[in-house]
């Protein structure tokens, strides 16, 4: 069913292999082993082939499925009786909204509050006007408490106190897991599209690297594309929340938007 020549495959799959070197870190370090892993990949190797198919304008039989999905022809045709039915053959989703809570601490970071703020006051900036500044349906409270789950902020004699670096989350939370993947899966669908979307935008999908460095070269390097972070993230961060602003309650506001950068010296 594919038109790629058996080298070119190969290519690719060693391409992937790579990336899946260290995802299978993360799935052994967390407990799930190759046979809830490979189960969990049928369905989805299922919807892509369809996906494939449906680009190439041609029939989804069980026969073309299973063939280029590599799939056995009871599996297909049970995932057919699935999705036949209206039910979900998977619930995996990074497709999330930015959540209010990390809204919020944006925010507060862009408008340079103080670092300790009351969490209720007429008279001063407070973390309950900036609650309410991000969304009139969530309660600060519940929004606090959120916050001081994953270790952003603490609350101290009725201050809430925004902690140093607390737009990186703990690792130990799911929360910082879910984070990473919803990175990991915007960086993959942008160089993809640049792949084979080639008739469409290219997405901004670029690194800087320099090899054959001292450690204290990298030291310094790493210390400024921190400042050069800071600095550029706030400026994004800042014209982000105006076209939020501008954009709430419209239909056609559907759209995300995702920059990213990071940095590593193995």
């Amino acid at each position: 069913m594919s038109n790629l020549p058996t080298s070119d495959a190969e290519f690719n799959l060693q391409q992937v292999l790579l990336l899946m070197n260290d995802l299978t870190e993360w799935l052994i370090r967390s407990g799930v082993g190759y046979m809830e892993f490979s189960a969990a990949l049928k369905p989805l190797f299922y919807q892509q082939a369809i996906k494939e198919l449906e680009r190439l304008d041609q029939k989804t039989t069980v026969s073309a499925i299973s063939l280029l999905a590599g799939l056995h022809r009871k599996d297909v045709s049970a995932y057919k009786e699935i999705s036949a039915a209206g039910k979900p053959l998977t619930e995996a989703s990074v497709a999330e909204p930015i959540s209010v809570p990390a809204r919020v601490v944006g925010l507060w970071i862009v408008e340079d509050y103080p670092q300790r703020l009351p969490f209720s006051d007429p008279e001063q900036p407070s973390f309950e006007l900036l609650v309410k500044r991000i969304s009139s349906e969530r309660h600060p409270r519940s929004v606090l408490n959120e916050l001081v789950r994953l270790g952003i902020v603490e609350e101290d004699s009725g201050e809430i106190k925004l902690k140093k670096g607390s737009f990186i989350p703990d690792h130990s939370h799911q929360e910082s897991r879910k984070l990473l993947s919803q990175n990991l899966h915007s960086h993959l669908q942008a160089g993809l599209h640049n792949l084979f979307q080639t008739d469409q935008v290219t997405h901004l999908e670029e690194a800087v690297r320099a090899d054959e460095l001292t450690a204290e070269s990298v030291q310094i390097l790493t210390q400024y594309s921190i400042e050069l972070w800071e600095k550029y993230s706030k400026q994004m961060m800042e014209h982000a929340l105006k076209r939020c602003a501008l954009d709430e309650n419209k239909a056609q506001a559907e759209h995300t938007f995702c920059l990213g950068i990071y940095q590593n010296d193995t």
